[in-house]
């Protein structure tokens, strides 16, 4: 784009900047307000044509941006012409426009949506699952067994080195659950406490004592108990210990609220990725805007960073998940704009509660969301997805698939 500003204009405001300066400089020799002009100008004047230049720059440009009505995702450049003293002032901008997209229809589409619920033998296995949680352990005269904790420490002998070099590491798993070193579990199978043995091991690579991590080496085994779980019974007791009043009823009815939850969401995000997909094969073919992708490679890195505080994988690792992630956007960005689907502030509201729920005091979580603008505004385009998605499945062809809740999450 080359966008025209009048020389006068440019010249004006030039002239409007160095007598504010006049007004304010003190130079050494002249009252305050009374150094002359000339002298203003030939000291700040090249300086202020500059900021004058660099502001009419972003301006001129803007204008000229919302007069051709053109969606820009980055601008790549801007560079002023050479400017005789009594021509226009010109400059060059560079931009990344959004591509044009074709009207997106999606009454032939095919998306199939869960139908699923929540059965109380699925809220007999959650309560099962926090049993395990609080499960203790006893001492046992048997052989090790599926399902038995065995404490065992061990001496290691890689090329001659004693590891540790002093004492003994010691580990207590439980049996069915080593499939990351089946060797050493091979072993423990069927040993009482008090058995000792003596093999050769290799250690998985990522072994909790980096020393013998990958390496193989013989290991002295020394068996100190084998113990059975004991899981508590679900009752009064028991609620309690999870901070609940009101006994097992009560419990019963707090994990069935929990597996609903985790149910809606369950059933969202696998719509919500179906219609993506579906979008995706039937619209995504267009060409990306670089600067979208790689401010959307930056973003996934301060992302990372900030969840994990580690250093981010390189941006060429990141661009196939972040090209994905903005032609998402603007197909989803493209479907709101087409169908004119505002943002729903209620709703906004209502999944800022339900996140708020699952912590101790969900008033104030409300409160710092509010608060924040960055998490209001990941906030405020999940729900305008959300509300793209319902558009979708409001208008293309649904059919209710039947499944277990354990199907759903995966489990089944």
């Amino acid at each position: 784009m080359t966008v025209q500003v009048p020389g006068e204009s440019i010249d004006s405001k030039v002239s409007g900047r160095l007598n504010e300066l006049r007004r304010q400089v003190r130079l050494k020799g002249f009252r305050p307000g009374r150094v002359p002009m000339n002298i203003i100008r030939k000291r700040y004047g090249d300086q202020v044509r500059e900021e004058i230049l660099q502001e009419v720059m972003q301006s001129s440009l803007q204008e000229a941006i919302g007069e051709q009505e053109l969606r820009v995702a980055g601008v790549t450049r801007v560079e002023p012409k050479p400017r005789e003293d009594t021509s226009d002032f010109e400059f060059t901008a560079d931009l990344e426009v959004f591509p044009d997209m074709p009207m997106i229809d999606v009454s032939d589409m095919e998306v199939d949506k869960p139908d699923v619920g929540v059965s109380e033998e699925d809220v007999d296995d959650m309560l099962n699952t926090l049993r395990e949680q609080r499960r203790s352990w006893q001492p046992v005269e048997a052989a090790a067994a599926e399902g038995y904790r065995v404490h065992v420490a061990y001496v290691a002998d890689l090329d001659g080195e004693r590891i540790p070099d002093v004492g003994q590491h010691e580990i207590a798993p439980v049996i069915g659950q080593l499939s990351s070193f089946p060797q050493l579990e091979e072993q423990l199978s069927g040993a009482e406490a008090g058995t000792e043995k003596e093999v050769e091991l290799t250690f998985p690579d990522t072994y909790r004592h980096e020393s013998l991590a990958g390496k193989t080496a013989r290991v002295q085994l020394t068996v100190k108990a084998v113990e059975e779980a004991h899981l508590p019974e679900v009752d009064e007791e028991f609620a309690e210990s999870f901070g609940v009043e009101g006994g097992v009823e009560q419990l019963r009815s707090d994990v069935r609220r929990n597996l609903e939850r985790e149910m809606r969401q369950a059933v969202a995000n696998r719509l919500k990725q179906t219609v993506t997909d579906r979008l995706a094969e039937r619209y995504g073919d267009f060409q990306l805007p670089e600067s979208a992708v790689t401010q959307e490679v930056r973003q996934m890195q301060s992302q990372i960073q900030e969840r994990g505080n580690q250093q981010p994988p390189p941006a060429e690792q990141l661009r196939e998940g972040a090209e994905k992630r903005v032609r998402l956007g603007l197909l989803l960005a493209e479907i709101a704009r087409q169908h004119d689907i505002k943002l729903d502030a209620s709703r906004v509201q209502a999944r800022i509660e339900e996140m708020a729920e699952t912590y101790d005091h969900p008033e104030q979580v409300i409160e710092v969301y509010r608060s924040e603008p960055r998490l209001m505004d990941q906030v405020e385009n999940m729900v305008l997805e959300d509300q793209v998605v319902d558009w979708v499945l409001e208008n293309a062809r649904v059919d209710a698939k039947s499944m277990t809740f354990k199907e759903l999450m995966g489990q089944g």
